[in-house]
């Protein structure tokens, strides 16, 4: 009897657990779709939640972090600083392995990144360099990342 009421104890611990981790992802999710203009801090979360390279549960500030221990990190930004369509574009083609066209091969980074996710119709509209670009919009490029790596075409 003591060993089932510990195990319900246990279960219930964890459900509790799993729920808090579940509604943590939620609200860094929810915070980056109020984003006017994506922070490095939101880009890094969303790709490198999106390829498994960290977990859901991790700060975005953790992310940080990661990204730039894989060597992606975008020179002198700091978490809250705002991301461009371009290098939110080159994290992309990275985290995915996009082999990219002629171009992006020879002098791959964000300027041909964001011409890249045009050709590929992952961004739909326009898709200029220095765009900044909400956090609705980069996690619209990202489910569609995410699909074309799948295999669909756009």
């Amino acid at each position: 009897m003591m060993q089932h009421a510990r195990a319900v104890l246990l279960a219930a611990c964890l459900v509790l657990l799993a729920s808090a981790v579940y509604g943590q992802s939620n609200e860094v999710i929810d915070d980056i779709l109020r984003q006017r203009e994506l922070t490095y801090a939101g880009a890094s979360y969303l790709v490198l939640t999106a390829t498994g390279r960290v977990a859901d549960d991790v700060a975005p500030q953790q992310a940080v972090r990661e990204l730039e221990a894989v060597g992606w990190g975008i020179a002198q930004r700091g978490p809250s600083d705002a991301v461009t369509l371009g290098d939110y574009a080159y994290l992309l083609m990275q985290a995915f392995e996009f082999r990219g066209g002629l171009m992006y091969r020879i002098a791959p980074g964000p300027r041909y990144a964001a011409r890249e996710i045009a050709a590929l119709r992952i961004a739909e509209g326009h898709a200029l360099v220095g765009m900044r670009l909400s956090g609705e919009r980069a996690l619209r490029l990202l489910g569609r990342a995410m699909a074309y790596a799948e295999g669909e075409r756009l």
